[in-house]
């Protein structure tokens, strides 16, 4: 009895992480119609974006559509290195009116008449990077010791239900929160401290083109929103002048 109770056991464990991996497999299936590859497809980005940031509201909780103190951007994103990021600010957190430029391995800031700051970049990114949050994580899957399934996490505010799932890789915990109804990403959280009372929350799904995506982002501390992103418009592989790339001195 004792041996088919230890038998058993193992195959709940063993049945958890393989369920575990073809739960992701699914949101990946689900965001990205039917095959991951598809993003591959994605040559370029523009988006308009309205952000608000408050170290304030580690203390208390905010409205994630607030409209106090928000932050307008129009981001323009050619892959793999080009970049543009115009902000427009009404924000005491920010400087207002200063354009962000990236070119290849440098930050080009200009705000207002000043000079412009060249920062070269901070660091290499990692194998993982990607601007897309499905093919980091399929990344993160195809590299990972190991995928499990924590069980099924109850989120009252948001009244969803998620699968819990914890994928180790080179020695890092993940955890996604995977919506049992949808498929769809609604959390996920990993640092080097495994601090799990920071989690990144993704919604408002939108179709756009082929794809699934998440048009609001929030990051969340002890549940407390401190930063939110909300796309207002997004189009994909439409025709962007490379001069917007090009500083030219005034």
């Amino acid at each position: 009895m004792r041996l088919l109770f230890i038998a058993s056991v193992l195959w709940i464990s063993n049945s958890y992480a393989q369920t575990a991996k073809e739960i992701v497999n699914r949101y990946l299936d689900t965001v990205s119609n039917g095959k991951i590859e598809n993003w591959n497809k994605i040559k370029s980005i523009y988006s308009e974006n309205e952000s608000f940031y408050s170290q304030q509201n580690f203390e208390q909780k905010i409205d994630l559509l607030k409209k106090e103190n928000s932050n307008f951007t129009k981001i323009f994103i050619v892959f793999p290195y080009n970049h543009k990021h115009e902000l427009y600010a009404d924000s005491a957190f920010t400087i207002p009116l200063s354009t962000f430029y990236f070119l290849e391995n440098r930050t080009i800031i200009l705000m207002s008449n000043m000079p412009p700051v060249i920062n070269p970049a901070s660091s290499s990114r990692d194998e993982f990077f990607s601007h897309h949050v499905p093919v980091h994580i399929w990344k993160l899957l195809d590299k990972s010791n190991s995928v499990e399934l924590l069980g099924i996490k109850e989120f009252p505010l948001d009244e969803l239900s998620c699968y819990e799932i914890k994928m180790n890789t080179k020695g890092r915990n993940y955890y996604l929160y995977i919506n049992t109804k949808t498929l769809l990403l609604v959390y996920m959280t990993g640092n080097e401290e495994e601090d799990r009372s920071f989690l990144t929350k993704f919604y408002n799904y939108r179709k756009v083109d082929d794809f699934l995506m998440p048009m609001t982002n929030a990051a969340i501390k002890n549940g407390i929103v401190y930063f939110w992103n909300h796309t207002r418009k997004i189009e994909i592989n439409s025709d962007i002048d490379p001069g917007i790339f090009n500083y030219k001195k005034k």
